[in-house]
C-alpha cells in the first residue's frame, strides 16, 4: 500500500486496501474477475464493521505502521454457502500467501478472512515484535466459546 498523509485520505486508503485484498482473494477462489466478486459470508455487516472499524481505529489512535507475528493456523472444516470447506478457508489461505504462519493443533478457524485481509493489506512487517515502548494493550473477544482456547485478539501499541 502506498503511504499517504494522516487523516481522511489515509483512512480511505487503508479501508480501500483491506476490501481490495479481500476481493482479490475471493476472485481467485471463484475464478472470476475482481469486478464480478460478490461477498458472501464476509459481506455480512459484522465483517464490514471489522474491516472499516480497523481502519478507523488505526487512524483515531494515530497508528502509522503495523507489525504482526506468525499467524496461528487451525484446521478442520467449516460449513458455508458453498458446502464444507477446509480451514483455513480458501480466501483466507490466498490472503495469507507471503505471510508467516504456524500450524497449531486446533480444529477451528483461528484466522478469519476479515482478519487476514486486515493483516495482508496493512502490515508493514512480520516476525517478533519490534523494539518499542509499550503505550497501550487492548483485547477484542469473539463470540465463540471454547474450553481449550480463548477467542481473543490482543493488540499492543507502542512507540519505537
Amino acid at each position: 500500500m502506498a503511504a499517504s498523509l494522516p487523516g481522511p485520505m489515509r483512512l480511505r486508503d487503508r479501508a480501500t486496501a483491506i476490501v481490495r485484498v479481500l476481493a482479490i482473494a475471493e476472485a481467485k477462489v471463484h475464478g472470476k474477475p475482481v469486478e464480478d466478486v460478490h461477498f458472501h459470508e464476509v459481506g455480512a455487516v459484522d465483517s464490514i464493521i471489522d474491516m472499516l472499524g480497523a481502519a478507523i481505529a488505526l487512524e483515531h489512535l494515530g497508528i502509522d505502521s503495523l507489525s504482526c507475528g506468525a499467524l496461528p493456523l487451525g484446521g478442520g472444516f467449516v460449513k458455508c454457502d458453498h458446502g464444507m470447506m477446509p480451514l483455513p478457508a480458501p480466501a483466507t489461505a490466498h490472503l495469507l500467501e507471503g505471510c508467516p504462519t504456524r500450524g497449531i493443533d486446533f480444529d477451528k478457524e483461528t484466522v478469519t478472512p476479515t482478519g487476514a485481509a486486515i493483516v495482508k493489506a496493512l502490515c508493514t512487517s512480520f516476525g517478533t515484535p519490534p523494539e518499542m515502548v509499550l503505550t497501550g494493550i487492548g483485547y477484542g473477544a469473539g463470540t465463540r466459546d471454547d474450553a481449550h482456547a480463548p477467542n481473543l485478539l490482543r493488540v499492543m501499541r507502542g512507540e519505537r
